[in-house]
């Protein structure tokens, strides 16, 4: 009972409690979005590196309009350039200009 007392006491004292962590500020929360996700949109949580799509200023959104659906081939390569293959990569076709 006495090492109970002593113990409630213990913790009663000040400075043994841990400090309630500070919130950052709007402008911390800020800088840390424009870092995590530079291109606009915000942080997913528990995503790790992820970033939900942004509809504001200097937002990706939308830059392939206008281009045409990806079909998984090599397309043919342009008037004026070539298909050459890296030494590295042979399954990697380049069109490189004439």
């Amino acid at each position: 009972m006495r090492l109970t007392l002593a113990f409630a006491a213990l913790l009663l004292l000040p400075g043994t409690v841990a400090p309630a962590r500070a919130r950052p500020d709007a402008a911390a929360i800020e800088a840390a979005r424009r870092f995590l996700c530079p291109h606009g949109g915000m942080p997913v949580r528990g995503q790790g590196g992820r970033c939900r799509a942004g509809t504001g200023e200097g937002s990706a959104r939308g830059w392939d309009q206008g281009l045409p659906p990806p079909a998984h081939r090599q397309a043919p390569c342009p008037e004026g350039t070539h298909a050459a293959t890296a030494l590295a990569r042979p399954e990697a076709v380049r069109c490189l200009p004439d």
